[in-house]
């Protein structure tokens, strides 16, 4: 006789979830000003702002904006920019709270709005070198908080080493080293030398560089209008519109442009000649991860999720894609970071197969499209006239966490989402999957029972022991108005 094993969340695993179900603390450093992607991010990052805990807003300098570049308005800093955006927010505050809870307050986002280092890279780093922003991180560091401080770097890196350097100068060893343990941080573009001298000189650190998946939000850039780059372009998720840059903003017009006083600020993201770019560049994907934690858990950098997918172990030497930033890193001596990944994955809707670096993101693009185009209706919409998310459950429980299980080899599991829901009572879709790349059981002999039924079975092969297997529940809601997702990952390990 077979035997099944209904799901079931094991107590000794809970402590490896941890605070997946809470909020999870952010801080970012961006080069406001440099171009209007960056406002672009900022706008998105505000309508997600109920998602997390915002620490810190610091306006930063980086490759292409310093104290010392040789165009007058690129050599300061904009924090100006981050309180325009902000004074929006204020705006739609009200009309956001119907939609959802944990809304920031807008004087409390004003208060955490920072200048960091005006200068370039390392070269403005030193004792009495502290800003606003390097002491709103120790500000940070200093919390009597057991979560993890996620920091994103959106430009140059060199505020957050000004802030570990003075933080080590004014705590113990074992305060730093707890710190430094605390610390997950996504630098996107690796556009300073600061980056690969902390990994060097503070080895601890749990550091992920992307230089690719980071703008494949909506690009990446080089690949739009260059006939030999289609197949960097990805999946076309803002239809009935062009399939290209302009198409894009096309679609931000639309859904975004004219949605109340934060979505006025939403600039297109032009060239100096005027030429259209893809929208929201690089600094989205590092922080839109935070929005689904029972897909991702940002201490676990190989299992992927909207925030791209990164290796397992620290790699060496991974080298900033601006050579000119790679030239000063090779001084620095050796230093250790996560970089990315491929992964392969069948778009369905487009009939078509990507396996690239840049999948690990695209696969998810229609997602996070309908995620902000759905928010931006919360800006105006009275509750009945906008699409909220559905709540994925597993045998019963809504929470929002990854899910472990520890099976046999040869066994059969039963798994069921019956209990998930939807705010706006719309009917539900259920799609499981096996997330291959991310387990390390990577054979495809895996075969799920009714995979769009909300209750499934599989059969662990015998082949399997010792390994582990990453399945996801990808819920979708079927609204006329656009198509929202939660997920669940439940991470079999077999023994």
């Amino acid at each position: 006789m077979k035997s099944y094993k209904l799901f079931c969340f094991l107590c000794f695993f809970s402590a490896l979830v941890f605070c997946q179900s809470e909020k999870q603390r952010l801080i970012i450093l961006a080069d406001m000003g440099n171009e209007p992607d960056e406002e672009q991010q900022m706008a998105h990052m505000l309508m997600c702002s109920n998602e997390f805990d915002l620490e810190g807003l610091i306006a930063v300098s980086g490759k292409y904006l310093h104290s010392k570049h040789r165009l007058p308005e690129r050599q300061r800093l904009y924090p100006d920019l981050f309180k325009k955006l902000i004074n929006g927010y204020s705006k739609v505050f009200k009309n956001l709270k119907i939609h959802g809870k944990g809304w920031p307050e807008p004087d409390y986002l004003l208060s955490i709005v920072a200048s960091g280092q005006p200068g370039y890279g390392m070269g403005d780093v030193g004792e009495g070198k502290s800003t606003s922003g390097s002491r709103l991180l120790i500000k940070s560091f200093e919390k009597e908080d057991p979560r993890l401080i996620y920091i994103v770097v959106n430009a140059g890196s060199n505020t957050l080493a000004q802030a570990l350097n003075d933080y080590k100068r004014t705590h113990t060893s074992t305060e730093l080293l707890k710190v430094l343990k605390k610390i997950r941080v996504f630098e996107n573009g690796a556009q300073d030398n600061a980056g690969a001298w902390i990994c060097a000189n503070y080895p601890e650190i749990h550091w992920i560089r992307s230089n690719y998946q980071t703008y494949a939000y909506g690009g990446p850039a080089w690949a739009w209008g260059k006939s030999n780059d289609e197949d960097k372009k990805g999946p076309h998720a803002w239809q009935p519109y062009s399939y290209d840059a302009t198409g894009q903003h096309q679609w931000a017009l639309e859904h975004i442009k004219n949605h109340g006083a934060l979505g006025g600020l939403f600039p297109l993201r032009e060239t100096p000649t005027g030429k259209l770019v893809f929208i929201e560049g690089g600094g989205t994907i590092p922080w839109i991860g935070l929005l689904h934690q029972g897909l991702s858990d940002i201490s676990q950098p190989s299992w992927g999720g909207w925030s791209g997918r990164f290796s397992k172990e620290k790699i060496k030497n991974v080298a900033s894609r601006h050579k000119d930033v790679n030239a000063d890193e090779l001084t620095y001596g050796d230093y250790y970071l996560y970089t990315e990944v491929s992964d392969e994955w069948e778009d369905k809707v487009a009939d078509t197969t990507y396996s690239s670096i840049y999948v690990p993101v695209w696969r998810w693009r229609r997602a996070y499209f309908e995620d902000f185009k759905s928010r931006m209706d919360w800006c105006i919409k009275p509750f009945k006239e906008a699409n909220h998310h559905p709540i994925a459950s597993i045998n019963g429980d809504a929470d929002e966490k990854i899910h472990y299980l520890n099976v046999e080899a040869g066994e059969q599991v039963k798994l069921d989402a019956s209990a998930s829901s939807d705010p706006d009572d719309d009917v539900l879709s259920f799609n499981w999957w096996i997330y291959n790349e991310a387990g390390t059981y990577q054979d495809s002999n895996i075969f799920l029972t009714n995979p769009s039924n909300s209750i499934i079975e599989l059969t662990i092969p015998k082949d399997a022991k010792g390994k582990t297997i990453h399945l996801i529940l990808e819920l979708a809601d079927q609204n006329e108005i656009s198509r929202l997702y939660d997920y669940r990952r439940i991470v079999i390990n077999v023994r």
